[in-house]
C-alpha cells in the first residue's frame, strides 16, 4: 500500500533536485513545529495561569477569561476553573457546577462536585438546587472513585439525607463515607456503622467508632458489643474513638472496668477521652457535650473580607511558590511548619505576610480540645476561604470560619478531624515538635511566628 510519503519515480525527484519523500518529511516537521509554536503563544506556563486565577479569586472577578478556561482541552485547567468558579460565584454557579459534573474528565467532575458542596453546604443556609443535587447523586455511580468521594463528601455538607443509601453502597472510601453520614445526622445508617466496628482496616474501624459517638447509636446492644474491644485496640486513634462513643451508654462493670484501664495509656487523647468517658458515666457531665468534634468555636463577629490582598506580579509569583516553613516560637518551645502553597496559596501568603508583620506575637492558644485541636491568634482579620479536599491530620494547620469566610485564628489538630475537611481551610502541616503538641495548654503564649532560618 503507498502512503503520502511513499516515492514518486526516479526521474521526476531528479528534475526537483530534491527527493519529494524529503520534502514532504521537510514540510511535516515545518507544519508540527508551526502548530507546536502556536501552541506555546497560545497557553502559559502552568504557574502563569495559577497566577491568573489566583488573581480573580483575589478580586472576586469571573470574567470571559475564566469561564474561557471551561473549554480549555487540559482536563486540570477545567477543573481549575470550577473550583474558581464556586469559589467567586457561590450559588449563581449552580449551572456550570452541574455541567462541570458531566464532564468526560474524571478530575472535572470531582472538582464541580466539591465545589458544589462548598457553595451549598447546609451550614451557609439556603436549600440547594434540585439539578445540583440530581448531579451528586449521579455521580454516585460514577466509574471514578475521585468523582464517587468528591460527591459523596457535597452530599454530606448539603445534609442530602435522601441520598444515605446510595452513599452507603457507594465505592467512596469508608472515612468519607462515614463523615457524610454524621453530617446528614443518619442515625438509620446504624447497621451501616455495625457492619466496620470489627474491620480488618483500621481506619474503617475509627471512622466507624466516630460514627457510633457522633449519632449516638452506643446504647444500641450490637454496637455497643463491638465497641468494647474497640477499648483495647491497639491503634489509639480508634481506641479514643471507640471511647468517646461509649460516653453515650448505660454503664456496667465490665464497660467501667475497661474504660479505666485506659486512664495511664501512654497516648494523652486515650488518656483524656477516659477520664471525660468516667465523668459522663458517673454523671459529672451529663448535661455538656463532648469536646467538639471539629473546631466550631464561638467567636464574636468579625469585619467583613478586605480587599485584594495581592497586587500585580505577586500573583505569579505567589503561584511559583512551592512552600514556606515557618517557625513558631511558643512558652511550650518551637513548632516548625510549612505552608501549603499548592492547596491554598492566597492563605499560605496572607498567614506568611501576618506573620512577618508580627501579628501574631504575644498571642495565646484560647481554645484547646484535647483529642481535637488548639486554636490560636484570635482577631485574625478574615480572608477569602480556599476551601480545598486535602484531609484534616493530626499536625495539619487550618483557618477558623466565620460563615463564608475564614480567620479570626488558626487550629492545629492533635488528632485527625474528618468533619473539618473541606469545610475549614487547610493550608499547612506541623514539621517538627510533634512531641509536644499534646502539651499545649489554653492560655500557652505564641511569642512569634517567623520564616524557619
Amino acid at each position: 500500500m503507498s502512503g503520502w510519503l511513499d516515492s514518486d519515480s526516479a526521474a521526476g525527484e531528479a528534475s526537483a533536485g530534491w527527493p519529494r519523500s524529503a520534502v514532504r518529511i521537510l514540510t511535516a516537521c515545518m507544519l508540527l513545529l508551526g502548530a507546536a509554536a502556536g501552541w506555546l503563544v497560545l497557553t502559559r506556563p502552568v504557574h502563569r495561569i495559577e497566577g491568573d486565577f489566583l488573581q480573580r479569586e483575589d478580586r472576586s472577578v469571573a470574567d470571559a477569561w475564566l469561564l474561557e478556561q471551561l473549554q480549555q482541552p487540559v482536563a486540570e485547567t477545567r477543573a481549575r476553573a470550577y473550583l474558581a468558579l464556586g469559589r467567586i460565584q457561590g450559588r449563581a454557579a449552580a449551572g456550570l457546577l452541574v455541567r462541570g459534573m458531566a464532564d468526560p474528565a474524571p478530575s472535572v467532575r470531582a472538582a464541580a462536585a466539591f465545589a458544589a458542596g462548598n457553595v451549598f453546604d447546609a451550614r451557609l443556609g439556603g436549600t440547594p438546587e434540585k439539578a445540583v443535587t440530581e448531579a451528586l447523586t449521579a455521580l454516585l455511580d460514577d466509574d471514578e472513585r475521585l468523582a464517587v468521594t468528591r460527591a459523596v463528601g457535597a452530599l454530606g455538607k448539603m445534609r442530602g439525607l435522601a441520598a444515605a443509601p446510595g452513599i452507603m453502597r457507594s465505592a467512596a472510601p469508608i472515612a468519607t463515607s462515614m463523615t457524610a453520614l454524621m453530617r446528614m445526622e443518619a442515625r438509620d445508617a446504624k447497621a451501616f456503622v455495625l457492619e466496620y466496628l470489627d474491620s480488618d482496616d483500621q481506619d474503617s474501624r475509627w471512622a466507624a467508632a466516630l460514627a457510633a459517638s457522633y449519632l449516638r447509636l452506643a446504647d444500641d446492644p450490637p454496637i455497643r458489643a463491638r465497641l468494647l474491644p474497640l477499648l483495647s485496640d491497639e491503634n489509639e486513634f480508634v481506641r479514643a474513638a471507640a471511647l468517646r462513643a461509649s460516653a453515650r451508654t448505660d454503664p456496667d462493670e465490665q464497660l467501667v472496668e475497661l474504660i479505666r484501664a485506659n486512664l495511664e495509656h501512654p497516648d494523652a487523647k486515650v488518656r483524656f477521652e477516659a477520664a471525660t468517658s468516667l465523668g459522663r458515666l458517673a454523671g459529672e457531665a451529663a448535661g455538656s457535650e463532648p469536646p467538639a468534634a471539629e473546631p466550631a468555636l464561638k467567636q464574636a463577629e468579625l469585619e467583613t473580607v478586605r480587599g485584594p490582598l495581592l497586587e500585580g506580579a505577586d500573583y505569579q509569583r505567589v503561584a511559583k511558590t512551592i512552600g514556606v516553613r515557618l517557625r513558631m516560637s511558643t512558652s511550650l518551645g518551637d513548632f516548625d511548619i510549612e505552608l501549603d502553597y499548592d492547596q491554598a496559596p492566597l492563605t499560605s501568603e496572607h498567614f506568611r505576610r501576618l506573620a512577618q508583620q508580627g501579628a501574631f506575637d504575644g498571642a495565646r492558644f484560647f481554645a484547646v480540645r484535647p483529642n481535637g485541636y488548639a486554636a490560636a491568634g484570635a482577631g485574625m482579620q478574615l480572608i477569602r476561604s480556599e476551601l480545598n479536599p486535602k484531609p484534616f491530620l493530626r499536625g495539619s494547620l487550618g483557618l477558623l470560619r466565620q460563615g463564608g469566610a475564614s480567620g479570626g485564628g488558626f487550629f492545629l489538630c492533635t488528632t485527625a478531624l474528618p468533619l473539618a475537611d473541606g469545610r475549614y481551610v487547610n493550608f499547612g502541616r506541623l514539621v517538627s515538635g510533634d512531641r509536644r503538641l499534646d502539651s499545649i495548654a489554653a492560655g500557652a503564649a505564641v511569642h512569634s511566628i517567623r520564616e524557619a532560618p
